[in-house]
Order: C-alpha cells, then structure tokens, then sequence
C-alpha cells in the first residue's frame, strides 16, 4: 500500500472514529437533561402534593369566606353560562410561567368559546410556587367579588413578574387598578387577606381532585392533556367533550 492510500486510509478511521466519539459524547448530554428534567419533574410533583399537605392543615376550614358564585370553601369560581356543554376545570397558579404561556396561547379561543355559550370555566387558583401566588389567588378572589373575573385572570398572567420576584399586594393592586378596580374596597380586600382561606382550602383540595402540576385541565371530568397549547387541540377536546355527552 502506498503511503498515500495509507494516509487516507488513516484520515477516514480519524473521522470516524470522531464522529463516533461526538455521537456518544451527544448522547450522553441527552440522557443527562433527560434526567434533569424528569428529576425536575418529579420535585415538581413533590412539591405541589407537600403544598396540599401543608394546606390541608392549615387551610381556611368550612369557615372560610369565598368569593361570589364559588359554591363550596375549597370550590372553584366559574367564568360562563352554567348551561353550557361542556365545563372546563382549570387549575392553574398565577406565578406559573406554564401557566402564563397555556394562557396567553389560549386565552382568545376558551373567551371565544364562552361568549359562544359552549363552554363554562372553573378556575381553581393554586399556590406553590412563591409566596406570591397566595396574594394573587387572594387578590383574584377579590376581582371575582366585584365580577371582574376573567378580565382580573388576564390581566394578571400579562404583567406576571419572575419567579424570584412574587408579586406583592401593591403591584396586584395595580393590576387591579388596569381592569377598572381602582376602589378602597377591592384595595382593602387585597390587603386583608379576604380570600386567604379560601386559596388555601383549593390547595387543600387538590389531591383528591387527581392535579399534580398546573396548568391542569379537566373538560366534563376528563383530564384533558394539551401539551402543544394550541388552539385547535382545544377546539378538538372540546367537541370530543361534547360528543362523549
């Protein structure tokens, strides 16, 4: 063999082998943010049902005031006709950032489907994230109680801060202030802590509902799983809701 071929020979095996070497290298990274996120997934998890747990102890009790409309201490507040064919339960924590983007993406389609008389939500306002999430189910409770619910619900998830900045009572106040609550009794309400009871029993209730993670969505009692957040796989789960009777 001529030193050439040789060379050649040898330049191809390098490749090879380097590519080999990248292909392994490539899959080992992918089975470590495999890992990562299932582990994140799973403390996740852990940490919502130890929420529960915690709430379950020191929830607001049968005692606990709720805002108009919510029909038991730890029940969730409805946006739409209670006529409609199909009922969405939608868990989902204001501090969120899944939640923010479930919303911002179908926000438009489930207004579009309650103006249209085909669809009734309840929001069940969870509180796990940060210590904001709490004054934020709070301070919707209060929106609820001057029946400015799914404009409050928006405008929330809009101005939603960094995890590592909870929102404070001031800054809901604020919002409150953009969707037209700019009046001592929703500013009094936020800063009593009103609804605090009542963010606290829907915590406590959600194990037993079967939520582990937010966003979390049920149509007509089914869980409904909308990965994609996109509105035509809302359109399709609603029908099939409405087919299933």
């Amino acid at each position: 063999m001529s030193p050439k071929s040789s060379s050649a020979k040898d330049d191809r095996r390098a490749r090879a082998d380097q590519l080999k070497a990248e292909r392994e290298a490539a899959a080992r990274a992918s089975e470590r943010r495999t890992r990562l996120l299932v582990a994140i997934a799973v403390v996740a998890a852990i940490a919502l049902v130890a929420v529960a747990v915690v709430a379950t102890r020191s929830g607001g009790g049968d005692n606990a005031a709720v805002p108009p409309g919510v029909s038991s201490p730890d029940g969730g507040a409805p946006y739409g006709d209670d006529s409609a064919p199909v009922v969405m339960n939608e868990w989902i924590d204001f501090a969120c950032p899944a939640c923010q983007a479930f919303t911002q993406s179908l926000g438009p389609t489930i207004t579009e489907q309650v103006e249209a008389g085909e669809l009734q939500v309840i929001y069940h306002p969870l509180s796990f994230i940060n210590t904001g999430s709490v004054r934020a189910g709070n301070a919707f409770g209060c929106a609820i109680e001057q029946g400015l619910t799914h404009e409050f619900y928006d405008a929330v998830f809009a101005a939603q801060p960094a995890e590592a900045e909870p929102f404070t009572n001031e800054a809901l106040i604020e919002i409150g202030a953009s969707v037209g609550l700019n009046n001592e009794q929703f500013t009094s309400c936020v800063n009593d802590g009103t609804y605090g009871g009542w963010v606290a029993n829907v915590a406590a209730s959600q194990v037993d509902a079967g939520v582990t993670g937010t966003p979390t969505i049920f149509l007509n009692g089914e869980l409904v799983d909308l990965p994609d957040y996109q509105p035509q796989s809302l359109l399709d789960a609603i029908e099939a809701a409405k087919d299933a009777g």
